[in-house]
C-alpha cells in the first residue's frame, strides 16, 4: 500500500497553523497512516510483527501568506513493513509531497492479484478503481463492485461523501443491533498504541545504526 498526499508539505496556508505543533498529533503518521492501516487491519487482521522508518524531511513549515518559517518535528514520510495475523506480509508507505500520486493497494493471494488505485488518496470525487487477474491471466482487468456492497449508492454524491454515508450507516446499524462491525473506541485506542510503537521502533532502529557507525 502506498499513499501520497499534499498535506503537511513545506509551504502551508496559515489557516492550518493548528497542525504545526507536534503535540497536536496532526501529521502523516497519525492521520493518513492511521486511516489507511485501519482499513488494512479491518480487512486482513492486525500486525503481529513490524519494523518502521519515520522521517521528517521538512524541518520547517513555511506560512504561505507571510513566509514565516516555523520549526517542526512532525513526520512527513512513514514506511512500515511487517506480518499480519495469519503470516501475510505487508509493506506500507505514506508520504507528503506537492505532486500527489494518490493511492495504490496490491493484494496478492494464492489464486491471483487485486489492485486498488485512485489518483487521490483523500477527498476524491471518483471511487477507487479495482482490477484483478487470476488463473492463467497475464494482465489486470477491471472488476465491478457487487451490488450487495453498494446498498447506499448515491450517484449524485461524490465518492468521499458516500464513504461518510456508509460509515454513519454502519454506526447506526451497530447501535440498533448491538453489534460492533464498525470501528469503535477500543479500536482507536489500539491504533494509537500501534502508532506509538511505530515511532519507538523507528527510533530504536536509527539509534542502533548510529551506535554501529560510531564504533
Amino acid at each position: 500500500m502506498t499513499v501520497s498526499v499534499d498535506a503537511f508539505i513545506p509551504t502551508i496556508p496559515g489557516r492550518y497553523a493548528w497542525a504545526f505543533p507536534a503535540a497536536n498529533f496532526s501529521h502523516v503518521l497519525s492521520i493518513y497512516w492511521g486511516h489507511f492501516m485501519d482499513l488494512l487491519f479491518q480487512a486482513a487482521g492486525f500486525p503481529d510483527r513490524r519494523q518502521a522508518v519515520v522521517e521528517n524531511h521538512f524541518p520547517f513549515f513555511i506560512v504561505a501568506e507571510t513566509g514565516e518559517r516555523i520549526p517542526t518535528t512532525n513526520p512527513n514520510e512513514v514506511m512500515v513493513i511487517g506480518s499480519l495475523e495469519g503470516a501475510a506480509c505487508f509493506p506500507f508507505r505514506s508520504k507528503a509531497q506537492k505532486h500527489r500520486t494518490g493511492l495504490q493497494i496490491d493484494i496478492t493471494g494464492t489464486e491471483g492479484v487485486l489492485q486498488i488505485t485512485n489518483k487521490l488518496a483523500f477527498q476524491h470525487k471518483e471511487d477507487n478503481s479495482i482490477e484483478g487477474v487470476n488463473g492463467d491471466g497475464v494482465s489486470l482487468s477491471p472488476i465491478s463492485v457487487p451490488d450487495q456492497y453498494q446498498s447506499l449508492a448515491a450517484p449524485h454524491l461524490d465518492a468521499s461523501t458516500q464513504d461518510m454515508l456508509y460509515l454513519y450507516a454502519a454506526y447506526a446499524s451497530d447501535r440498533k443491533n448491538g453489534t460492533s462491525e464498525a470501528s469503535n473506541f477500543m479500536d482507536a485506542v489500539r491504533q494509537h498504541h500501534l502508532i506509538n510503537q511505530i515511532v519507538q521502533t523507528s527510533e530504536a532502529f536509527f539509534n542502533q545504526r548510529r551506535g554501529q557507525s560510531t564504533r
